[in-house]
């Protein structure tokens, strides 16, 4: 049988970063393995490095380079070229505990699953945890890692039914998690934490954050509804997604709003509002969004979503939201 796991690394730039992440993945105790490190159109040595791997390592690692295409592309492709059995996803700066592989191995086939999903931690450059994230056995659960990343999934899963990346400048792997969370019954949850999301502190605080006039939002939104409605995930799950959609809106509105002027902020949170309500009539009841629900999602969350409703509902939201832009 075909236990081979194919390890997907779009890499972009990432000469820094790129070797301790490929590190990672080579000194995993599970070790039938296969390697696919695509370059996407790098301007640094990257894929001298990548190549460098794949000379020394010739029947694990596969260097592809390419012109850029984006990640979501990047990895659609990736998984058509993949040979094995399980596939994973590997951020170009993040790596590995060196029991990863092996521990989403022995989960997946401990049982007739199509995909595991973990927690992860976040380790700075200096390697402190600024934040550790483990899962609950709970079904939202699902929805609280909306990266690829810390899952395994069977390729027949993602490949029969056409569970991919969307190509777009937010959310790609909100469409794909969304689908792949949703869609099976067969989806394990694990209390193990391995994967390390690297937090570059310099990089963070100098990124300038795109704002919603230069975002895709309206394409993915549209995008996620239609995929999750014909796939019937949405009549069978709607309170889940109700609930996924409506904080995602909270979150666009307080992340993605930075130094906008109020009547843009005004213009964006009317337009948003009404997406939603005109697909989810009844949001504003939704039991889902309370200080103590969805179970098992982060209190914080739960309570920064909550007061954003009731301010919401008092009509103080878009003042708040223009307020809060400001910092």
């Amino acid at each position: 049988m075909n236990n081979l796991v194919s390890v997907i690394v779009p890499v972009y730039n990432s000469e820094k970063y790129i070797g301790k992440c490929l590190d990672s993945i080579l000194a995993q105790t599970y070790q039938e393995i296969e390697v696919l490190a695509i370059n996407d159109g790098s301007k640094d040595n990257s894929l001298a490095i990548m190549k460098q791997y794949e000379e020394q390592y010739p029947n694990k690692v596969k260097a592809i380079s390419q012109e850029n295409k984006g990640v979501a592309t990047t990895r659609n492709e990736s998984i058509a070229k993949a040979t094995g059995k399980y596939i994973l996803f590997v951020d170009n700066d993040d790596y590995l505990d060196k029991e990863y592989i092996e521990t989403f191995v022995k989960a997946i086939e401990s049982g007739d699953y199509d995909a595991v999903i973990g927690g992860f931690r976040r380790p700075d450059e200096n390697g402190k945890i600024v934040r550790t994230l483990k899962l609950e056995n709970k079904e939202w659960s699902k929805l609280m890692i909306m990266a690829p990343w810390a899952k395994i999934f069977k390729k027949d899963y993602l490949v029969e039914n056409q569970i991919q990346f969307l190509p777009n400048n937010l959310g790609e792997d909100v469409y794909f998690n969304l689908k792949a969370m949703l869609l099976s019954n067969k989806i394990k949850i694990i209390d193990y934490v391995g994967y390390n999301w690297y937090f570059n502190t310099a990089s963070v605080s100098n990124s300038k954050q795109k704002n919603m006039t230069e975002l895709q939002v309206y394409e993915l939104l549209n995008s996620c509804y239609d995929m999750l409605k014909t796939t019937g995930i949405l009549e069978k799950k709607h309170e889940m997604v109700e609930t996924y959609l409506i904080r995602y809106a909270v979150w666009i509105l307080s992340f993605s709003t930075k130094k906008l002027p109020y009547k843009t902020i005004s213009q964006e949170y009317d337009k948003l509002f009404s997406w939603l309500e005109e697909r989810f009539p009844e949001y504003r009841k939704c039991s889902n969004i309370s200080f103590t629900k969805p179970d098992g999602e982060a209190f914080g969350v739960r309570v920064f979503t909550k007061l954003f409703m009731i301010c919401h509902n008092l009509h103080l939201a878009k003042f708040m939201t223009y307020l809060y832009s400001r910092f």
